[in-house]
């Protein structure tokens, strides 16, 4: 199924920023919420993981290095961010050092993830920095769902993902603790330090 999650990615690159957080019929104010948490951090080297387009990377302050697995979707972010450093890899595990940046950030990416990757995304953020931020969409039922997803593209293709809609509580808790930046009711920002 990670394969078919990475396709779902590549071929959705470049409806992505429309079809998600620029879409008319979502609320300017959920990514005005999460702008101001992300731009609120101190300037440190950042390693994005899964980084895709881009879009919520050029509001993570200081030096960013995107990782991601699409062509499509880090050319994107390439344009959107030429200062940034780009870096084209399967996550986990993390092609870099141990202590390689200060902060590991993550969005939208880590709920794709089955529960054993998921430990071991972990495991590799906290090697290669001392700060972690998740970053995920929050179940609107309020109850923990995990498992095969279809999703469409504008084009009409579909695609079964992966997927798991975390609570802020059950997010809290796989992280290991850590602080709630943000609680919903669409996203959860956690930030933990190790």
């Amino acid at each position: 199924m990670r394969d078919a999650t990475a396709e779902y990615y590549q071929r959705r690159a470049d409806e992505y920023d429309a079809t998600s957080w620029e879409h008319p019929g979502n609320d300017p104010a959920v990514s005005e919420r999460v702008r101001h948490v992300l731009s609120s951090f101190s300037p440190v080297a950042t390693l994005d993981v899964g980084s895709g387009t881009g879009y919520l990377s050029r509001w993570l302050p200081g030096q960013v290095t995107l990782v991601d697995l699409s062509p499509t979707m880090l050319s994107i972010a390439r344009r959107r961010l030429p200062s940034s450093d780009v870096v084209r890899a399967a996550a986990p595990p993390l092609p870099f050092a141990d202590s390689s940046f200060g902060r590991a950030f993550t969005a939208n990416f880590y709920g794709h993830l089955t529960p054993s990757t998921r430990s071991e995304l972990i495991r590799e953020m906290r090697r290669v920095a001392a700060e972690l931020v998740v970053l995920e969409e929050l179940t609107s039922s309020g109850r923990l769902g995990e498992g095969p997803e279809e999703r469409q593209l504008t084009d009409g293709s579909t695609f079964t993902i992966y997927k798991c809609h975390f609570t802020i509580d059950a997010l809290l808790k796989e992280l290991g603790g850590g602080e709630i930046l943000l609680a919903g009711p669409e996203f959860g920002i956690i930030r933990s330090l190790h």
